[in-house]
């Protein structure tokens, strides 16, 4: 399930049923919208910001796991980490289909878009490896080898900088 947290009263308003084993969740730059990846589902749940209702549930590849939404909201990132999948599911929000599959290192975990649209980072969790996606192309254009099983990733708010958590490097 998904809480909904009202942070004026830190009290969970509402619990949304999505699918099984939520692990990643995203809002859509206008708020409307959440995306929950659904790792034992193998789906992402879209929810209604304003009814807390599922809308719609999207078929993924095998276990979805990390969830990014681009900056105009008109893509959705997803990692697919399950039985060797290795890779990014785009899904067009306008139809809520997946609409491309890019193939990126062993386990895909964490992933995030970069301010501009421009790029998506992927830790690479059993590669040790940071995947950057061009948007335009959907296509790898760089691998960088990081430390020991990276999973969660950020940037920074000009994208100049990705930040990235390696759990077996304690860094």
């Amino acid at each position: 399930s998904v809480s909904v947290i009202n942070t004026a009263t830190n009290t969970v308003t509402a619990t949304i049923p999505v699918g099984s084993e939520a692990k990643g969740v995203a809002v859509s730059p206008d708020g409307t919208k959440v995306y929950v990846a659904n790792y034992a589902s193998n789906s992402v749940s879209v929810i209604n910001t304003a009814t807390n209702t599922v809308t719609a549930t999207i078929p993924i590849w095998t276990g979805p796991m990390g969830i990014a939404v681009s900056p105009d909201g008109t893509k959705v990132y997803v990692t697919n980490a399950g039985n060797n999948s290795n890779s990014v599911s785009v899904i067009n929000t306008a139809t809520n289909t997946v609409v491309n599959t890019i193939g990126v290192g062993s386990q895909p975990m964490g992933l995030i878009v970069s301010p501009d649209g421009s790029r998506v980072y992927v830790a690479n969790q059993l590669s040790n490896t940071l995947s950057v996606i061009n948007t335009a192309t959907n296509s790898v254009v760089a691998t960088i080898p990081i430390s020991l099983q990276p999973q969660g990733v950020t940037v920074s708010p000009d994208g100049s900088k990705v930040y990235v958590a390696n759990v077996n490097s304690n860094n």
